[in-house]
Formats: C-alpha cells, structure tokens, sequence
C-alpha cells in the first residue's frame, strides 16, 4: 500500500503535483476534496492544511502543502539526479529559480490587474506582466524546455500553470513559443492521464 496520499480536488490546481506523480510512475492514493461540499475547511483537513486549499501531500509522516513545495519535495524524493537536478549540477539553480517562478512571479502577473499608478507597480515582488511573460517566452525560443532540452519537474509545475492560464484566456494572444511549449507538455502521456482525472477532458 502506497504511503503517499494526494489530497485532491477536481477542476484545480491539485492537476500539477497529480501530473508530477504520473511522471514519477510511483503508486500513490487519492484523497478526494470535495470543494462544493467545503470539505477543504473541514476541521480534519485543516489539520493537514491550516490554509484550507488544495492540493496537499501526505508521505508517510511528512505533510507539504504549496503546489512549489510538493513538487520539490517529490522530485527530489524521488527522482534526483533525473526530474530534479542533483545539488551540483550547474541546472539546480534554473532549476529552483523556475519552480519560485511560477507562483511567486508568473501566477500573481498573469492573474492580477496591473495598477494604472507606476509607483504602485513598481512595488509588486513580480514585476509587471510584459516583462515576466517576456522573460518566459525570451527562454523558451531556444529551448524545448525549461532547463534546455531536459524536461524536469520545473516544467511540471510552471508549465501547468501555464497550460491553465492558457485554458481560461488569461494570456491573450499567447507567443508561439508560449504556446508550442504549451502543446509539447500535453503530448506527454502523464500529462494526458493528470488531464483526465483533473479536467475530464484535459486542459
């Protein structure tokens, strides 16, 4: 019986660490959350997860919440020196880079409002939509993927956040680059089977 326990919900953003899984191919349980229900503020999950969102991870003793820390977490676990870079090499520093990235710079500018007052822009840790959708696109030109031509669990993690923000219209008229990026991750058969279980239909 497997020791890893997803905690999550359909139609959210449980899709990345449930994608990261496929990836791994280790066996894992699902514990369903029903969002409708509230069951996400239930006193028993609070206990997992005091913030009451989905998704959370339970490995044996250890609990780890942030879609970015689950991610870490499992591909350092379980697959360093392949999805996640070793501490030496040269790429763990993109590599963690990437991962921060994508809630703390790329989410936050993709779906919040840029503020008409420069002086208010220029206090948000981001930076404003432009540049960071530019810095993405600037790297993914030259490179299949985010690290060169080495898919790693970054991918998992920006990319399904990209692959949502693309869904909901979030990024109008999307780069080619942005959206060829886009398309190669949903080839992947561990995408496609996160997809289905996530969505029903893929994103």
């Amino acid at each position: 019986m497997s020791q890893i326990t997803l905690y999550f919900a359909r139609a959210s953003r449980s899709f990345t660490p449930r994608w990261l899984l496929e990836e791994l191919g280790v066996p894992y349980a699902i514990q369903n959350i029903d969002l409708h229900k509230r069951a996400q503020k239930s006193a028993a999950y609070l206990q997992i997860n005091p913030m009451g969102k989905v998704p959370a991870l339970k490995d044996g003793d250890a609990v780890v919440t942030e879609s970015p820390a689950i991610c870490i977490y499992l591909a350092d676990r379980y697959s360093y020196g392949e999805l996640a870079p070793r501490i030496d090499d040269s790429t763990r520093g993109a590599y963690l880079r990437w991962m921060v990235f994508s809630t703390a710079v790329f989410e936050p500018a993709v779906y919040l409002a840029e503020p008409a007052d420069p002086v208010a822009a220029s206090g948000r840790g981001w930076g404003d939509r432009e540049t960071v959708l530019g810095v993405l696109e600037q790297n993914l030109v030259t490179n299949s993927y985010l690290l060169g031509e080495r898919f790693s669990a970054a991918d998992v993690m920006l990319g399904s956040l990209l692959s949502i923000a693309l869904f909901n219209g979030r990024i109008p008229d999307p780069s080619r680059a942005l959206v060829e990026y886009d398309k190669r991750l949903a080839c992947r058969p561990a995408y496609k089977r996160a997809a289905e279980a996530t969505w029903g239909t893929g994103v």
